[in-house]
């Protein structure tokens, strides 16, 4: 059987690799493993004696009062609290209060545990060393074997010719073996000229290294990301992690692909404290390949009508949240600018590509960022302030559009809008005056800016009134809001051609303008609501421990109609288009809707202990939603009068009906169904459909559905049909094996779009993560490691 060329490349390296650390890797002394023992288990330490002084106790003492030291041989053991020593030999120095301890040596130390065959202790201050020994640091978990092990001032062990892993066994599955080293009990592992082993075969050498071990932050080298893609090439990404200071730290990655080049990466993270963060990362790649026509692109890529010749490619990203000053203006920035429309699509994956990185600004910051095969990025800065009446924001809004970049198309054609600046102003909504009317009002001045089209300010002014009448049956809230936009701006007429599309500015009038709209609406809703008893509700006694069972329904239904009226507004193709404010098109549109939520109580009976040792039966009460029933159409009276294009489209007033479902009853299952149905087509136009099942120590299990219907009306247009199926799963078939899945298929012309299979191998001290990965255009597969996973 012949190895594929990638595969072989991958072996090659690893090969070499190997013999080239291994020369290095020998010179090193390998501890006497045989020598020394495993740690003791809790068990087999003796119990404690509650007191501030050493207790000592022994089968034989040697010595009287006079004597300079004492001698002891037999079980002899020393204890203080909950620390404990115990060795065949001991001879203690009265004067000093130093203890030189021979065979058999086992000690528990402020959780700690110590073993060694021979060692002397300071037992003032602990301080001293062992012999042949083996130290357990319980707190970040880590087993030190060593010749020589000294304990010495600031809670440090220093260590010569040991091994150091968080594997126990005579045999730990991984370790590092290094000429010398220290060991903080705050968790900070220092080794130097240190050889990586698997079992007890070296495979890479060191000359400095540090271990995260989950205490306190440390420097150094991160596990390496090793894989294959049809598209890159073999790949390996070494980062190397950065403490700045408590506050700051940053991730350096070198990240080199076979058929690419070498990409390096920057990453900084910074969090003073929970209210201000910031992540920003910046890659760049002196690209091997270049796609100077669309023929030279991948297949996924060769239809937007863009090429990429450049080499130099780059990505810049990040955001920020925090305060300016002091705590009452409010700063959020956005930053995403790339180098072309092809960077984010072709490196999605690994630790610095798009869908991790857009995973980690989510998660951490809140915010996302755009598709990954969006042509415009989005970079913009917000400050805010709010009080108790109202607020302000003022906005920067930059966009980048990779269509102008590269020489694909003139920047001085560009006609994308800039926004620098908003400025926009709240009066939150409140008694008007102490009437039984309530005001709320937005204000927002702009400027926008652009290379081709028009410029100029716009002023938008949105005050609004409403009247809040309630009784017990029925609530009715009618509202009146009025629109007078201003602007004064330069007239340029506008038009480019982009892949087919003309783009045009209509736009008849410069300078001054202006533009008066009012709209109003009703909102009448209520909520009806019964309990049904289920159960008796469950009694708190020790024959009913651990019963469980739905006591009692709740079922609220809340029926709502909303009417909004705003008139046409004729003239507004004078009017600059900037974003779609600008446009106020006529409203004669009624919405209906009815919920229905179901909320259950569940009693339980749960064993509370006591301090006396005893145990009571308590009862506790949980409520959950655990059904959610809406419908809602809406009826367009203008669309019911429209005489605009009859000819080619007929009147369809009613919208979609839209029926969801979700249902939740317990933790472990969850589905979500949404269906819109044409009553003029005659069939569903669109649904969604998610199903989820969990369960805690076997795994995750979920299928979705989403389709599409090609819809072609006077209101909306939709081309393309689409029809998703979705799957995925994660699987642990055994104590130590975890199967993850993640499955989309195009069920329309049975096309894959993503599968991604990854086998976890979880052990004690370290993971192993196999991943495979197919998707149009490439398919990548590779290994990673994961040491540290306490």
């Amino acid at each position: 059987m012949r190895l594929k060329p990638q595969r072989s490349v991958f072996l090659a390296m690893v090969i070499a690799a190997l013999l080239l650390c291994l020369p290095l890797v020998l010179l090193g002394k390998s501890p006497r493993i045989s020598e020394v023992r495993r740690y003791v288990p809790m068990q087999d330490i003796p119990k404690p004696v509650e007191t501030d002084k050493w207790v000592f106790t022994a089968d034989k003492v040697v010595g009287d009062h006079v004597s300079e030291y004492l001698a002891a041989t037999g079980n002899c053991t020393l204890t203080m609290g909950e620390d404990s020593i115990r060795a065949d030999y001991a001879r203690y120095y009265r004067d000093t209060g130093w203890i030189y301890l021979r065979g058999n040596i086992r000690a528990r130390w402020e959780g700690d545990f110590l073993e060694a065959t021979e060692a002397e202790f300071d037992l003032n201050n602990m301080l001293g060393w062992l012999k042949n020994g083996r130290i357990f640091v319980a707190k970040p978990h880590v087993f030190v074997e060593a010749e020589l092990l000294e304990r010495k001032p600031g809670d440090t062990y220093a260590f010569k010719n040991a091994r150091v892993t968080r594997c126990s066994g005579e045999r730990p599955d991984w370790s590092m073996t290094a000429a010398y080293g220290d060991i903080k009990l705050d968790g900070n592992v220092r080794i130097w000229h240190s050889a990586f082993r698997i079992k007890d075969v070296p495979v890479a050498y060191w000359p400095w290294a540090s271990l995260p071990t989950g205490g306190k932050r440390e420097s150094g080298f991160l596990m390496p990301e090793v894989g294959s893609s049809n598209r890159l090439g073999f790949k390996i990404n070494q980062p190397y992690y950065w403490v700045i200071n408590d506050e700051a730290d940053a991730t350096f990655y070198e990240n080199w692909m076979s058929k690419r080049g070498l990409m390096q990466g920057v990453e900084l993270r910074y969090a003073p404290n929970t209210e201000t963060k910031a992540m920003f990362l910046g890659t760049w790649l002196n690209d091997a390949r270049v796609d100077r026509t669309e023929a030279d692109e991948d297949s996924q890529f060769d239809d937007d009508g863009l090429t990429r010749p450049n080499r130099n490619r780059w990505w810049m990203v990040g955001k920020y949240t925090g305060w300016l000053g002091g705590t009452q203006w409010r700063v959020k920035a956005d930053m995403d600018l790339v180098s072309d429309q092809n960077y984010l699509r072709e490196f999605k994956e690994g630790m610095i590509g798009y869908d991790k990185i857009s995973s980690e600004l989510e998660d951490k910051l809140g915010r996302s960022l755009d598709d990954a095969d969006s042509l415009v990025r989005t970079n913009q800065i917000f400050l805010s302030r709010s009080w108790d009446k109202g607020g302000v924001v003022a906005r920067a809004e930059y966009l980048q559009n990779l269509m102008f970049m590269n020489g694909n198309y003139n920047d001085s054609k560009n006609f994308t809008v800039q926004t620098l600046p908003q400025l926009e102003g709240f009066l939150w909504k409140d008694s008007l005056l102490g009437s039984m009317f309530e005001f709320e009002a937005d204000a927002q001045y702009s400027y926008f800016h652009r290379n081709y089209g028009d410029s100029g300010h716009r002023l938008d002014l949105r005050p609004s009134v409403s009247l809040p009448l309630r009784s017990r049956y029925l609530t009715v809230i009618p509202k009146a809001t009025g629109y007078q936009t201003l602007y004064d701006t330069d007239k340029e007429d506008a038009s480019i051609t982009i892949n087919n599309v003309t783009y045009v500015s209509d736009r008849t009038e410069d300078g001054f303008n202006s533009r008066t709209v009012w709209e109003g609406g009703v909102s009448l809703f209520s909520e009806l609501e019964r309990i049904y008893m289920l159960n008796e509700p469950v009694q708190p006694t020790l024959s009913n421990s651990g019963v469980s069972r739905w006591t009692r329904l709740r079922h609220s239904v809340e029926p709502r109609v909303e009417y909004s009226y705003r008139p046409n507004r004729t003239g507004q193709s004078k009017l600059p288009y900037f974003d779609s404010r600008d446009r106020l098109y006529g409203e004669n549109e009624t919405t209906y809707s009815l919920t229905n939520v179901f909320d259950r109580r569940r009693d339980q009976v749960v064993m509370v202990a006591n301090a006396d040792g005893t145990t009571t039966p308590v009862l506790q009460t949980d409520y959950l939603d655990f059904l959610t029933v809406r419908f809602a159409q809406s009826y367009d009276q203008n669309e019911a009068t429209r005489k605009d294009l009859q000819d080619r489209y007929d009147r369809r007033p009613f919208s979609d009906f839209m029926a969801e479902v979700i249902l939740q009853p317990e933790d472990y299952v969850s589905l979500t169904m949404r269906a819109w149905f044409s009553p003029y087509m005659g069939k569903i136009t669109e649904h969604e459909h998610l199903l989820t099942l969990y369960k805690e120590g076997l795994g995750k299990v979920y299928m979705g559905l989403d389709f599409r219907e090609p819809v072609d009306e006077y209101k909306r247009t939709r081309d393309e049909r689409m029809n998703i199926l979705r799957a995925g799963a994660t699987w642990q078939f055994a104590e130590n094996f975890e199967l993850g899945l993640d499955w989309r298929q195009n069920i329309d012309d049975n096309r894959n779009l993503e599968t991604e299979v990854n086998l976890r191998w979880m052990q004690e001290c370290w993971d192993m993560i196999l991943y495979f990965k197919s998707e149009p255009g490439d398919t990548s597969y590779g290994v990673r490691f994961d040491l540290f996973n306490f």
